[in-house]
């Protein structure tokens, strides 16, 4: 990946499935790596909701009389 590169979500998603069988597999070495892929996840899509929550809500602009 080139250092200008974003990160999806849809990979992030992967990544996690990656490490819960890592987990599953080796133990708790890898909970650090899945609870940052998880808050990462979790702020992008809150992020996303707030910005359209703001953008489908019009409010009427006064007339100026």
């Amino acid at each position: 990946m080139d250092k200008g590169q974003q990160v999806t979500e849809e990979e992030i998603e992967s990544s996690l499935s990656s490490v819960a069988r890592l987990i599953d597999r080796y133990g708790d070495a890898y909970w650090p790596v899945f609870e940052r892929l998880e808050h990462e996840l979790y702020v992008r899509k809150e992020r996303r909701q707030r910005l359209s929550a703001h953008l489908q809500y019009k409010k009427p602009i006064p007339n100026k009389q």
